[in-house]
């Protein structure tokens, strides 16, 4: 699991307490690998690219920083972010990504 500066800034600013606090600690735990905004100048041209299919931009700069991270794939629930389609990484749903984690070797 990777994280982002795109990520920590959506989960600051979730209103319940509750939440966020549970989300950081989820993700803090899980995350091995963190895209800095230091990478912004490589993030953001492919972020750009992203938006003028018609994703938003936190979803575009997500997107961004996965393909930056050189993940394989991105989970998400977002119907307008499954309908993208690109070669450099595979978007999938929580359920199709556990089917594919069930069949790796």
């Amino acid at each position: 699991m990777t994280s982002s500066f795109i990520l920590y800034s959506e989960i600051i600013d979730n209103p319940s307490e509750y939440k966020r606090n549970s989300i950081l600690r989820f993700v803090d735990s899980y995350a091995r690998e963190y895209v800095s905004s230091e990478i912004t100048t490589k993030v953001s041209p492919v972020a750009d690219d992203i938006m003028k299919t018609g994703i938003k931009a936190f979803d575009a700069a997500h997107i961004a920083c996965a393909i930056a991270a050189g993940c394989d794939y991105f989970i998400t629930t977002d119907k307008r972010i499954l309908r993208y389609k690109t070669d450099r990484i595979k978007i999938v749903n929580p359920i199709e990504f556990a089917r594919i984690w069930e069949e790796i070797p």
